[in-house]
């Protein structure tokens, strides 16, 4: 256990690449957090009362920044599984499986109760789902999770499993193996990046671009797909969608897949650095 100069002590945070790249832009440099990389999107830092360890902080500490993780990132075993899933529901459980999986037991490698290899769901900070790689139903469970987890309205971590190879956290490719499970895979993936597109919204407001947001749509076959719109002529940031909506001034609409737009356009759309990623459309600011 680490506590600093106030008395505080450092607990695990469990960070997904989106939540840091909306915090490079409200905390940027040295003010950002001082993060482990785990493995696919999935990262773990440290706070001290409620706040996140920064990097200029991290530089300061007595001993290197992953020993200090390693140190306060504890759990003595793993919850039973049920149906299939071993679910953690605190924050240094979780980071303590992403940090040191083995949690000091080698039976970890295969716990009771998952059919094969242990695949991690990072889906919040409080909710760590690991399932077998073999089991479909026990999958489709955790899918059932991520979308209950979304409508919730919570903050959300990373749809994209891990596995553990090579001594490492690496995404894991098995979910092709059950076809039955796409549609609502896709859904899942959707869903979690239309929630970190509108965290990332709130911290880009500006009057001369428009913000563009993705929305939903399930077609009548329950495929689920993403939209958004482009006031034409308009100074755009435009998220990563299915589809693009491009309203004309004269009141017409037009769709275009997004690879359709970006082919169009050239090199008048910019590939920005925002994470998640926009693409930026130039043109006059919105109007009021």
């Amino acid at each position: 256990m680490m506590t600093d100069a106030s008395g505080g002590t450092a607990v695990p945070r469990v960070y997904g690449a989106n939540e840091l790249g909306v915090l490079a832009l409200t905390a940027p440099g040295d003010d950002h957090p001082r993060v482990e990389y785990v493995g696919g999107e999935v990262f773990v830092g440290l706070d001290v009362n409620g706040a996140a360890i920064t990097r200029a902080q991290a530089e300061r500490l007595p001993r290197p920044f992953v020993e200090v993780v390693a140190s306060v990132a504890t759990a003595s075993a793993l919850p039973d599984a049920v149906g299939g899933v071993i679910l953690i529901e605190d924050e240094t459980s979780a980071a303590a499986v992403l940090v040191d999986p083995g949690l000091g037991d080698p039976v970890f490698r295969s716990p009771a109760g998952l059919a094969g290899a242990p695949v991690a769901f990072v889906l919040s900070r409080d909710r760590l789902a690991l399932v077998g790689a073999e089991d479909e139903a026990g999958i489709g469970r955790v899918l059932d999770l991520a979308e209950a987890l979304y409508d919730a309205g919570g903050p959300l971590v990373s749809a994209h499993p891990l596995v553990r190879a090579d001594g490492a956290w690496q995404p894991f490719g098995g979910l092709a193996h059950f076809p039955a499970l796409e549609k609502r895979r896709e859904r899942v993936l959707r869903l979690f990046g239309v929630r970190a597109y509108e965290a990332q919204a709130v911290v880009l407001q500006r009057p001369d671009v428009h913000i563009a947001d993705p929305k939903l749509h399930v077609r009548e076959d329950g495929v689920t797909l993403t939209f958004a719109a482009w006031p034409k002529g308009t100074a755009t940031l435009l998220p990563v969608v299915d589809n693009v909506m491009i309203a004309d001034p004269s009141g017409s609409i037009s769709v275009a897949t997004m690879g359709q737009f970006l082919d169009a356009a050239g090199d008048a759309v910019v590939r920005t650095g925002l994470s998640p990623l926009r693409y930026f459309v130039p043109g006059e600011a919105p109007r009021s």
